[in-house]
Order: structure tokens, then sequence, then C-alpha cells
């Protein structure tokens, strides 16, 4: 920005792109008027820049950092989808037991289903899958107990079998597959090596969030969509997707977190 002398003795502007970004503030107003009778350009001496400007443009910092530290990453969006939390999850109280602890309350019905979520099958504290030593610590109102489909209750309670279907191609019970090496198995986009227990799934991890939903978070053995759960839209997947890969994953590793 250059500032010059007018004719009438006032200093007028001429804008630049190196104006300084304090909000509700030109640029003339931080130049003292004996500024006037010189040319000067930007940036000008600091001792000459009065005092209530610089408290203004501490102000507008402290009140800009947090708004961008608190931006929620596409990573921590879908951890929140994955736990089922409305807010977010609590790292230190969920490192500490294990399993998903939610900051505030917990979704009643994540993907409009049963109340179950991803993170109930796939736990921090086991490698995100979900052991048979766990299963019996929970209350016996988990949302992992949900009666309401074709689960074998005491398969799922002693082996830890969940029943696990695709049409036309599997009809089973199986483990839950651990997630926690996905970052060495699927590119930041999602597309895997292979996926599932035997390896036998689709390899993209938004195909197989979707077919989890479906198989696993219905209200009904019908699991219609729209009707029994909600199928994740395009950035709910993307954002899952994030998650999974990510080192809020990989680091849960039992090999990592014993270092």
């Amino acid at each position: 920005m250059r500032i010059s002398s007018n004719p009438t003795g006032a200093h007028h502007c001429k804008l630049s792109t190196r104006a300084p970004l304090v909000a509700g503030l030109q640029m003339c107003d931080l130049i003292p008027a004996n500024w006037g009778e010189r040319t000067h350009y930007y940036p000008y001496p600091l001792e000459e820049i009065p005092m209530k400007y610089w408290i203004l443009a501490a102000i507008f910092l402290v009140l800009a950092v947090p708004a961008v530290s608190s931006a929620e990453s596409s990573e921590r969006k879908g951890q929140r989808l994955f736990a089922g939390c409305l807010k977010k999850v609590d790292d230190k109280e969920t490192l500490k037991t294990g399993q998903f602890v939610c900051k505030g309350k917990r979704d009643p019905a994540p993907f409009g289903g049963n109340g179950r979520t991803c993170g109930d099958c796939h736990m921090p504290g086991d490698n995100f899958g979900i052991s048979v030593e766990r299963i019996a610590r929970l209350k016996s109102d988990h949302p992992l107990f949900f009666r309401g489909l074709d689960e074998d209750q005491k398969l799922l309670r002693n082996h830890g079998l969940v029943h696990v279907i695709v049409p036309g191609q599997i009809d089973e019970f199986r483990q839950s597959p651990k997630l926690v090496h996905l970052q060495e198995q699927c590119d930041k986009r999602g597309n895997c090596d292979s996926l599932g227990l035997l390896g036998d799934r689709v390899s993209n991890l938004c195909a197989f969030s979707i077919q989890a939903v479906s198989n696993h978070m219905s209200k009904s053995t019908k699991r219609i969509a729209g009707q029994d759960f909600r199928v994740p839209t395009e950035k709910e997947c993307k954002w899952l997707v994030a998650y999974m890969v990510s080192d809020l994953v990989a680091d849960q590793d039992e090999r990592n977190r014993k270092r």
C-alpha cells in the first residue's frame, strides 16, 4: 500500500494485497497524521504504529487461532462416526478402558440402526477387533447383544462370532477382523489389498463399511436401506476411511502400546 498527500492536505490510500488483515480497519487508520506530508511503503516502522492498534491485532489473533484449531479433521470426524459419539471421543478414557468412551452423549441409533456402532465390534484395546474376554465383561444391555438380528447369542458371547452376510457370496458366522493394520493394507482412498477375516470381502473400505452397516446395524433381518438402517453418505464414507487408515488407529497396535 502507498500513502500520499492530496491537494487538500489529507492523505488517501492505494490499497494492495500487502495491507494487514485486521478486520474492520482501514490501513489509513493506522497511519499518523503527519505522514500525509510524505510517501511511505508498507511495512511501516513498528515504533510509529499506535499502541491501540497493536492491541486490536492481538485480540484478532486470540480470536482467530481457536477458530482454526477447533476445526475438526476428517480423521476425527471419522473417529466420531466409528465410535458413535455425538460430539467427540474421549481419547484418554478410550485408551484406559480399551473401548470407545464419548465426551458427551453417544448416538442412540448410529446410521439410523439398532444402536450398534462400528466400535462395538472393533475395539481399540483389541487391535480393533473384539476378544471373548472383553465380550464377557460387557453389560447385558450392551448394543453388541442386540437380539433383533439373525445372530446366535451363544456363539457371539462364547466365541465372538457375528453373522456375516454378503448376498450370493457369504452367509456364515465369523469373528470380527482386526482393523489395526489397515494403514499397511490400504491407500488413502481406502483401496486395499484385501479385507475381511479371510480376505474374501470387497477391497474398498467405503464399500466394506456400507456392508458392515447393513449386516450389523440393521433393525431387522430384512436389512432394508432407508428403513432398517441408513447408508453412509459419500462424505461419511470419506471420513470413516480417513480414520481407519490414520495413525489414530495404527498407533493402537498392541505392539506399539507396549513400547
